[in-house]
């Protein structure tokens, strides 16, 4: 049997918090990378969210946009998040959190994945890569993320982080973030 090929984008929101809350969440795409980037640039486009991340991106915006995710959907069970609180350990979370997705989306199958990471610097890397390695996780590459080099993919998990530690605040990131689980477009690890 063939490897499949994952591609796996990654970012994470806390570190302002001081360790009281951190959330990584990860997409884990295979061949249909190209169709849902597409859909995902023009709800960028529709909703008025554009290329903003989400901290930078006006509210009514971010809901139209995480609104219509529900309508694409070949995002059903791409979408994976972690939340962990009490804890300074960034770096490893985000590793524990991306090999616990890629795990779960491979089923047991034979893989092979390419990870990117928001904002990772090379320094971070050789700790994230060590991270997947000792959890088994088959790698083909490891690549940080720069702000200029940001897409889609990078924009949704950014979206999907502030959208989870929004719930605490927030009672539509509160409800739509269970519509998303119900229907099967995010899954909590």
């Amino acid at each position: 049997m063939d490897k499949k090929k994952f591609y796996a984008y990654v970012d994470e929101s806390g570190q302002d918090t001081k360790g009281s809350i951190f959330v990584v969440s990860v997409l884990v795409l295979e061949q249909e990378r190209e169709d849902i980037c597409k859909s995902l640039e023009t709800l960028e486009k529709e909703s008025g969210k554009k290329n903003l991340k989400w901290n930078k991106s006006r509210p009514e915006n971010r809901k139209a946009y995480i609104e219509g995710l529900l309508k694409i959907s070949n995002l059903k069970g791409r979408i994976f998040f972690d939340i962990f609180s009490a804890t300074k350990e960034y770096i490893e979370l985000t590793s524990l959190a991306t090999a616990k997705a890629i795990l779960k989306k491979s089923e047991g199958d034979r893989y092979e994945v390419t990870v990117f990471v928001d904002g990772l610097k090379k320094k971070e890397i050789e700790v994230f890569t060590k991270g997947l390695r000792d959890l088994y996780i088959k790698t083909k590459k490891i690549r940080g993320v720069k702000k200029d080099e940001n897409n889609a993919y990078i924009r949704l998990v950014d979206a999907i982080c502030g959208l989870i530690r929004d719930t605490n605040e927030n009672e539509w990131a509160k409800n739509i973030s269970i519509k998303l689980k119900d229907k099967k477009f995010v899954s909590e690890l």
